[in-house]
């Protein structure tokens, strides 16, 4: 396949790239994935005796401390406990505070279900002394049944405290507003009702800055933005931010009040941290954990934000509300693109590999079957690569589902995992290596490889620039740098193909970093993938740009396939140290010190109180209580029912237990024109089910709703002690509970 007709010019005379011009480019490649890495360390955490008036992880601490010592669920008292401590210090920082109760609908909810719950917002404000809009620092109070939440959110509770303390007590020139919504864990409640509530009274513009968590370290990430924010986010120290994530958003079915938020017209910055999810949801999401330099990091941000925003002339950045850049993130900061360009080099890049293609075929380098060849095996390469990586680490988790947490089923060591996805995509690339210099060129496989990776990305540039913000423009830039190297000396040459190496080594470096952070679980097969995407749009680079010196034979001779097919057992070697590794990997994580997570239900008649218990089974403890039955005496919810004028159901329940939801079920019809205590929750198609959060002991709530007449109703009370059911034997240290609860259900009497 490396032959060509022999009507083809004569190639042109120049010296051959030296060999070492090769390495080189490899040693370059290398330390620019180090140095990405690098550049996604973080901070040194500031202790209490920092200046006043810069940002300090211990100070923070400090001021949380007392609010996420224990989990705060919507609807607890110790929610209420950290409502009070949080009003004491807002007040003793100078802002005005109040408590807005009210009643939140869902904007988190499954197919066929809808939500509502009691919530308890706290709101401190500051007027501006110039204002020309509103900055609203925005997180949650509520954590999940079970879960200290230091984290979720705790960690935005933290970084808001110590930037008002860092702030000093004098207004800045736009009005400052706290928001800290309760309910956000149960569908965004909290969010719904001060956006229906007093969020229209804000001084528009309104910009917020929203923080979350998913994990407990790792490096803070912008992972949303709405409006004008590209002009803002260059005042933070050292930002990072990829277009492709806020699209992410749009396709996974993750959510965060930020969506409220963005719904609601306000412009802003949606933050998280996410490593070491495995903690996510989980009684090890406690101050113990939580990473002092993420926090740190995460507080200079938002620090530097609240200074700019604070006093710059919010309305001076409506001139930039229709600017829509593809932004990305480079080692001086935020680059952004028009969404126009990067289509345009997305489209380009294909065509200079194809160019390049051409000018080697002329050199006898290569041909084009053999290129299509290259292509089909580079296509292969990449399937099989982040396929191979999905399935390994499938089995893997399939086979020891005790080393997996119950919320995000991430290990709570994903190193060797990872570094064996990275090996099965090395397995992928060498196997496809050595396939394909059996039978084509070097040219042709890696122009071949390199024209099957442009073409998906110019697919991609074309369909949704944003999704591919940190792949195309590398790629692009190494796709002209392959076109121009090919037709320049080696040492121009070899500048050239330094110089266009450069984005693909940095977008490998922080990509992979940032995708290791994401997890095993969450990112399998994205570690290959990018790997492999990044490495085949840049490996033409590693050819030598002088043409061949003396003709087809002596150009053949060179560069023909290699007839040695025992190099194909060279792949088996990085296949089995990945094996080894997630090997390896399973056995060191299940001796690593934190508990093994186990969910716990126990499902309890209330009317005869049967109970059966239902268990994850990942440890003994587990396996032992799954599946036995007792006969529990808890007090079970009173229901009433009345039918209203209008054909209505009027549904009157009373609640035993604190912090607790009311699940109304139907089975055989559906549930339409659903309110809570007069607030309209659902109507249109209907649901099955209505779920109402945050209801407290002895409260009376009213549920009106159309159903149809052969509806069977069922309402469920989920509350969070299962100690309370019989039966109940008590784990041991080696086991963390993860939102265990309590179902009692009763049938409702039509």
């Amino acid at each position: 396949m490396s032959g060509a007709p022999s009507h083809r010019a004569a190639p042109v005379h120049l010296a051959p790239a030296p060999r070492w011009h090769g390495g080189l480019l490899l040693l370059v490649l290398l330390a620019v994935v180090v140095a990405g890495f690098a550049f996604r360390g973080l901070p040194a955490p500031r202790d209490a005796s920092a200046p006043q008036s810069v940002f300090s992880a211990e100070r923070a601490q400090q001021a949380v401390a007392p609010i996420v010592a224990e989990p705060r669920p919507v609807g607890s008292s110790e929610n209420d406990r950290a409502h009070a401590e949080l009003a004491v210090q807002l007040t003793a920082l100078g802002f005005s505070t109040e408590t807005q109760e009210g009643i939140g609908r869902g904007l988190r909810t499954g197919e066929g279900e809808a939500s509502a719950g009691y919530v308890r917002n706290l709101i401190a404000t500051r007027p501006g002394s110039d204002p020309t809009g509103t900055l609203v620092l925005a997180t949650h109070i509520d954590s999940v049944p079970g879960a200290p939440g230091a984290a979720d959110a705790g960690v935005g509770l933290a970084v808001i405290l110590e930037t008002l303390r860092a702030l000093g007590p004098e207004a800045v020139r736009n009005d400052l507003v706290i928001l800290l919504v309760d309910g956000e864990e149960r569908g965004l409640l909290g969010s719904d009702a001060y956006l229906a509530g007093p969020g229209q009274e804000l001084t528009a513009p309104v910009v917020v800055l929203n923080h979350e968590a998913r994990g407990i370290s790792g490096r803070p990430l912008v992972t949303r933005a709405s409006g004008p924010m590209h002009a803002v986010i260059g005042a933070a120290p050292s930002p990072e931010f990829e277009s492709f994530t806020d699209a992410l958003f749009a396709i996974i079915p993750n959510y965060t009040d930020f969506s409220s938020y963005r719904d609601a017209g306000w412009w802003g910055m949606d933050m998280a941290i996410i490593d070491d999810s495995w903690a996510y949801h989980s009684a090890q999401d406690d101050a113990a954990h939580l990473d002092p330099a993420t926090l740190q990091h995460y507080g200079d941000l938002t620090l530097a934000l609240s200074r700019d925003l604070g006093d710059r002339d919010l309305t001076d950045l409506r001139q930039r509300a229709d600017e829509h850049p593809v932004q990305t993130t480079a080692p001086w900061g935020v680059v952004q693109v028009p969404p126009l360009l990067v289509t345009l080099l997305g489209v380009l890049a294909p065509l200079a590999i194809l160019a390049a293609l051409l000018v080697r075929r002329r050199r006898w380098e290569a041909s084009l079957p053999g290129a299509a060849l290259g292509a089909v095996l580079g296509l292969l390469v990449l399937v099989g690569g982040a396929l191979g990586a999905f399935f390994l680490w499938s089995a893997t988790a399939e086979a020891t589902p005790a080393m997996l947490s119950r919320s995000t089923h991430e290990p709570v060591r994903a190193e060797p995992f990872l570094i064996a996805e990275l090996l099965v995509a090395a397995t992928a690339a060498v196997a496809g290596w050595v396939l394909a210099r059996l039978l084509i060129t070097r040219a042709s496989a890696l122009l071949g490889g390199a024209l099957s990776v442009t073409v998906l990305l110019a697919v991609l540039a074309i369909s949704s620039p944003t999704l591919g913000s940190s792949m195309i423009l590398p790629a692009a830039i190494a796709a002209l740098g392959v076109l121009l190297a090919t037709v320049l000396p080696p040492l121009p040459g070899l500048v050239v193909r330094v110089l266009a190496l450069l984005p693909t080594a940095w977008m490998l470096g922080t990509q992979l970093s940032a995708l290791a952070e994401f997890g095993i679980a969450s990112a399998a097969g994205g570690l290959a993938g990018t790997a492999l995407i990044g490495l085949g749009a840049a490996g033409p680079l590693l050819l030598a740009g002088a043409p061949a010196r003396h003709g087809r034979a002596v150009a053949a001779a060179e560069d023909r396939p290699v007839r040695r097919p025992h190099r194909l057992l060279i792949p088996v070697l990085p296949a089995v140290l990945a094996l080894g590794l997630a090997i390896g990997g399973t056995a060191w994580t299940l001796a690593a010190p934190e508990p093994t997570q186990e969910q716990v239900i126990a499902q309890v008649d209330g009317i005869t109180g049967a109970t059966t218990w239902e268990v994850t089974g990942t440890t003994a403890w587990g396996r032992a209580l799954d599946g036995t039955s007792a006969d529990s005496d808890v007090a079970a919810p009173t229901v009433e029912v009345q039918d209203t004028a209008d054909g209505a159901l009027e549904i009157t329940i009373d609640a035993p237990r604190d912090a607790s939801s009311l699940a109304l079920q139907a089975d055989g019809g559906m549930l339409r024109d659903i309110a809570v205590d007069g607030v309209p929750v659902a109507s249109g198609d209907g649901v099955q089910e209505l779920r109402v959060h945050g209801v407290r002991a002895g409260q009376r709530v009213s549920i009106t709703a159309t159903a149809a007449p052969a509806a069977q109703l069922t309402l469920v009370e989920r509350s969070y002690d299962p100690t309370l059911a019989a039966g109940w034997t008590a784990p041991g240290a080696d086991v963390s509970l993860v939102q265990p609860r309590m179902e009692v259900s009763v049938p409702v009497p039509r």
